[in-house]
């Protein structure tokens, strides 16, 4: 729920009026390149920011009859700033960043947010051995449509990946990974959660554009709910060029997943097709086109095992140096299979003793023109409709933004 000890009306407009009169100052001054580099531009500093309004239907993304109330729109003043460091320079490269995103609602002001954020990423791309250790943390405020609700997040995570050659054309890729999700106010209907994965791809370099891949991942995500699930994955796949143009990785097999709950309470057990897909295509010059695909199990918000699928395709449309447009559209279901509560008196299935299914379809457009070197002005609509036998989580959801953002 809201963090309201950063939720003070006027000690937020005053930020958003400091970061508003930078934008202007910018946007009148000089176009002399700011970016710093030193160590003969081996070392490099970035700094951004933006400015943005916009209107979003239903802020909490919430169906008619969902408990909170009926749906809300509102307008919205963001803003953020930021700074980036690389360095490429040795045989380790650094990359670190530090940022503020910050929002101001007209009607719903205890939703307001201040989210900092920040990364650092240490990689060896030379040698035998290659890979990167990541470390992120980002407050993160949004709405969860599986209770309509907003939520604030505290994230955390530590990724590790690596590829070793073995020999000629084998090769072993993999990563091993921690992250965490804690809510700012839980209550009792929100659950922290913790989860851990580890992977192994063998890769065999069957042409020079493609790869053939076998491998399997484990993971485990344990609830603050007293509830743990653990996956077993096993797959198959490609890395480089799937079809004709379309290049990135594909990887097809199956999913076990196991469930324990309290009171020793052990489900029997899930199983499914698993998949993960993306690619981009390079149509022409100036379109190139994206798709993704994913089925997978996850842990709601609130500690209810899904089976989740998704496909979503983006286009983006470069019309000349300064003027681009966008355009997405995709598809996605959500099946509740079972999950424990903290205010329930047992282990249930589905979503709190119901059979919920959810599936939702979204579609959005864009445009940015650069202007003035550094400066970028930027408009997006998105369109979001979410469809489930409950007819408490039926819903639509319009959002429109314009943002003026820089990086120099």
């Amino acid at each position: 729920m809201a963090d309201h000890s950063i939720h003070a009306l006027p000690a937020l407009r005053r930020p958003l009026r400091a970061l508003a009169s930078l934008a202007l100052v910018l946007l009148v001054g000089s176009e002399a390149r700011a970016l710093l580099r030193f160590n003969d531009s081996k070392e490099q500093v970035y700094v951004t920011a933006y400015v943005g309004a916009g209107y979003d239907s239903n802020v909490f993304s919430r169906g008619t009859g969902a408990g909170g109330g009926a749906p809300g729109g509102d307008l919205l003043i963001s803003a953020g700033a930021g700074m980036e460091y690389a360095r490429k320079a040795g045989l380790i490269g650094v990359n670190a960043s530090l940022g503020w995103d910050l929002g101001n609602f007209t009607t719903f002001t205890s939703e307001n947010f201040l989210n900092p954020s920040a990364s650092l990423e240490f990689s060896k791309g030379t040698g035998r051995t290659t890979g990167a250790i990541q470390f992120n943390v980002r407050k993160e405020t949004r709405a969860d449509p599986t209770v309509g609700l907003r939520t604030d997040t505290w994230n955390y995570g530590v990724n590790l990946n690596y590829r070793y050659p073995v020999i000629e054309r084998y090769s072993f890729a993999g990563s091993l990974g921690w992250d965490t999700v804690s809510y700012s106010d839980p209550g009792p209907t929100f659950s922290n959660l913790n989860t851990y994965n580890i992977s192994t791809d063998l890769f065999y370099n069957w042409r020079s554009d493609r790869d053939l891949l076998a491998g399997y991942r484990y993971r485990t995500s344990i609830a603050e709910f007293l509830s743990t699930s653990q996956d077993h994955s096993i797959y198959a796949g490609l890395s480089g060029r799937i079809l004709a143009k379309l290049s990135g990785s594909a990887r097809v097999g199956w999913t076990l997943r196991t469930n324990e709950y309290p009171n020793g309470v052990t489900d029997a057990g899930s199983n499914g097709v698993y998949f993960s897909l993306a690619g981009t295509w390079p149509a022409t010059r100036k379109a190139t086109y994206s798709v993704s695909a994913t089925q997978d199990f996850n842990t709601t918000s609130t500690n209810f095992q899904t089976q989740t699928t998704s496909l979503d395709l983006t286009g983006k449309f470069s019309h000349s140096v300064k003027f681009n447009t966008n355009a997405t559209i995709g598809v996605g279901q959500t099946e509740f299979i079972s999950g424990y509560a903290s205010d329930a008196p047992a282990v249930s299935t589905g979503f709190n003793g119901q059979d919920r299914l959810d599936n939702y379809l979204t579609a959005g457009v864009g445009a940015d023109y650069t202007f003035k070197s550094h400066f970028t002005v930027s408009t997006s609509y998105t369109y979001y409709q979410n469809w489930s036998n409950l007819s408490a989580f039926v819903f639509q959801r319009h959002s429109i933004s314009l943002t003026l953002s820089t990086r120099w």
